[in-house]
């Protein structure tokens, strides 16, 4: 009985992102019905241009772009951040020296760099690689700074009593216990990496930020909308792998992000 139980759990849990789905494409075409948001193409005129896209080389190339432009950066994000955002949330010399720093970049919008990175970047490729990575960067950063700071002062000094080093304090207390938060980070980051990315490639030569911006600049609204709807598929398919894997590594904290 338990067994056919959980086995209907499962596939309510199954349902619900596809009813959710489901959900936004009739909102979509009530207003778009409704006359309430002005040209914006309706799902049937999106699906016919969809059956167009998916086999064009051109979607292929620019969806091979993006992806290079997003994981190399954030995995550099990632080694960067996390032993840096330890570091400052560790020791207040290094926090004193390196966060003010960050706190005065990281407000700074993608669009404002652009500028910066096509004069101070040999390729626009690097430049675009560079926006992605502030995009991932500071949510990484802030959430592993934010991580160590909450650790209980206590598991410390229980270390340092048994004759713990200060790596081993690092090892078996400070990684362990901001693992939840460095996770809530990375999250985080891969979501303001696609935002940050398709504001980047919109200089570039290729990508799906330039493949909406050609749609627009042409005309193609149907095109727009289908570029806009795979990139939050990717998005979406992104942030949840890093989920899946952190909630896998972190079972012992009965997280439920």
């Amino acid at each position: 009985m338990s067994v056919g139980r959980g086995r209907d759990a499962d596939i309510v849990e199954l349902f619900k992102p596809v009813a959710s789905i489901t959900g936004l494409v009739i909102v979509w075409y009530a207003l778009v019905e409704a006359g309430m948001v002005g040209g914006l193409p309706g799902p049937v005129p999106v699906a016919t241009a969809a059956v167009g896209l998916i086999p064009n080389p051109e979607v292929h190339a620019s969806l091979v772009a993006s992806l290079r432009h997003i994981y190399v950066p954030y995995v550099l994000a990632v080694v960067i951040g996390v032993p840096l955002g330890i570091a400052i949330g560790w020791n207040q010399n290094c926090n004193d020296l390196v966060f003010p720093s960050l706190e005065i970049l990281r407000p700074v919008p993608p669009i404002a760099w652009l500028p910066i990175v096509i004069l101070v970047f040999p390729t626009t490729i690097q430049g675009i690689m560079f926006i992605t990575f502030l995009g991932a960067f500071f949510p990484v950063i802030l959430n592993t700074v934010a991580g160590v700071r909450s650790i209980d002062e206590d598991y410390v000094r229980a270390v340092r009593c048994l004759g713990g080093s200060r790596w081993q304090v690092i090892r078996e207390v400070v990684v362990p216990a901001a693992l939840p938060s460095i996770h809530t980070g990375l999250i985080v980051g891969m979501g303001l990496a696609w935002i940050n990315l398709v504001a980047a490639e919109m200089i570039a030569s290729e990508g799906l930020g330039r493949f909406v911006w050609v749609s627009y600049t042409s005309g193609t609204f149907p095109n727009i909308l289908f570029s806009v709807l795979i990139i939050g598929a990717l998005g979406y398919a992104s942030s949840e792998v890093v989920r899946w894997l952190g909630n896998r590594k972190l079972q012992w904290t009965n997280q439920t992000e």
